[in-house]
């Protein structure tokens, strides 16, 4: 009984507007400073050093729940957005938004409320935390970056060999119980006399169906082929970045001179 091979890997890259991105740092910020003054208000009535006459009430309550649903909507949003974007933007970049903007809200409650001293100190931790994670972030942003030129780097100049995926490393139902699924795959080819079997941690997104049979191509070093780490993989390289999948380019034979 002959066994059918099989459908292409196929992946379509998720949309990458910037309006989403722009809606999401919006909700963010707008959700962190209410937040941020709510929180903060509360403390300053709770701790007793709001003037006599203050109390905070409902009003505050639902300014504080608002802030935190609207942050979280935001955080979300940023989630889903940030994987369209894995070339410009991170998790971290969220929180360098967030945390900033809580400060902002925290000082406006201090303002209002006639405090300064530890508050302030608060608001200004909360701000300098925002700025660590906001560097951090775009550090690593630009890491992305590199490496995903040298992916580019290694696929021009590399030589290319078909691959197979031997083992996806996912179970019937974890493409349903999730959106993304991380897993190990096995990728088994052959350079010259030697077979090879390639092991990549990677995040199988729902809409990105990865079955063992399915071919590929793998690139490498041809001045190193027991090199590993100089390896592209096709179908990774679209998931990683988003991108199509990467096509092998027929070169012109050399004319000689």
């Amino acid at each position: 009984m002959a066994i059918s091979e099989p459908p292409p890997f196929s992946f379509t890259p998720r949309p990458s507007h910037a309006v989403g991105l722009t809606l999401a740092q919006a909700l963010l910020l707008v959700g962190g400073v209410l937040a941020g003054y709510g929180i903060g208000c509360t403390v300053i009535d709770a701790n007793e050093d709001a003037p006599a006459a203050y109390v905070a009430g409902d009003d505050i309550g639902m300014i504080t729940i608002g802030g935190l649903v609207v942050a979280v909507v935001g955080w979300v949003m940023w989630s889903f957005m940030a994987d369209s974007h894995p070339l410009s933007v991170g998790q971290l970049h969220a929180w360098g938004t967030a945390l900033p903007a809580a400060a902002i809200g925290l000082l406006l409650a201090a303002r209002e409320l006639g405090v300064a001293g530890g508050y302030v100190v608060a608001a200004f931790g909360l701000a300098a935390a925002g700025a660590v994670a906001m560097v951090l972030a775009s550090a690593r942003a630009r890491r992305r970056r590199r490496r995903y030129r040298r992916e580019l780097d290694l696929i021009a100049r590399g030589a290319a060999v078909p691959a197979t995926v031997l083992d996806s490393g996912l179970d019937p139902h974890d493409v349903e119980e999730a959106s993304n699924v991380i897993t190990t795959v096995t990728f088994g080819f052959v350079i010259g006399d030697h077979t090879y079997r390639l092991h990549r941690r990677m995040t199988v997104p729902q809409h990105g169906i990865l079955l063992d049979g399915q071919r590929t191509t793998v690139w490498y070093d041809a001045d190193d082929p027991m090199d590993d780490e100089a390896m592209v993989v096709a179908i990774q390289h679209a998931l990683r970045w988003n991108v199509p999948v990467p096509r092998v380019v027929d070169r012109p034979p050399a004319v000689p001179s």
